[in-house]
């Protein structure tokens, strides 16, 4: 019996390291190969040079609206606080139906959030439990293990943003899976 294709792909790199913009230019790749993408991507907003938050990208539609915005509380200590139409908008661009026809959805990032059960984890745990597509997780070097952990049962495969052959083993972890289906389809 034949290995189960990757369903998986955990796009690794540090905090702050360049993960989105490597995702960015990865979608831009991979459409011009042929490759329909979908899912999302949370860039940051800086302003004068200081994060002030993050966008949310549907990959499908190209719309782009507030995720989170920086809260500086009392004592000076920072969080970011989302925006329930940034979530609505994350959520629906991870919808199955939205994800059905693609051939990868992309979610920018899985983080702490969504290990502890929130974020986007609900629509990932679909998304895998579908199969229609592979799903690629944006995560920080620090949490790709215990992503890797939670995700067991998902033929996963980690690669390294910042890697210079990085996008072409998306593609050709994308063409074995076009490939798989064809032949079990």
């Amino acid at each position: 019996m034949a290995a189960k294709p990757i369903e998986l792909i955990l796009w690794t790199g540090a905090k702050h390291s360049g993960k989105t913009t490597a995702a960015a230019e990865l979608v831009r790749r991979l459409r011009a190969e042929g490759f329909c993408v979908a899912g999302l991507l949370a860039p940051a907003v800086y302003r004068a040079d200081e994060l002030t938050g993050f966008d949310v990208i549907d990959l499908q539609t190209g719309k782009r609206i507030a995720l989170a915005n920086r809260v500086i509380e009392t004592g000076g200590h920072q969080r970011f606080e989302f925006t329930e139409g940034g979530r609505s908008f994350g959520k629906a661009a991870l919808n199955i139906s939205a994800a059905r026809s693609a051939d990868i959805v992309v979610v920018d990032e899985f983080g702490p959030l969504e290990l502890s059960g929130g974020g986007w984890r609900e629509e990932v745990d679909r998304l895998l439990r579908a199969g229609d597509s592979v799903v690629m997780v944006v995560v920080r070097d620090e949490l790709a293990e215990k992503v890797e952990r939670l995700y067991s049962d998902y033929p996963a495969r980690r690669i390294g943003a910042a890697k210079s052959d990085a996008a072409a083993e998306v593609m050709q972890t994308l063409r074995r899976h076009r490939f798989a289906e064809k032949k079990n389809g």
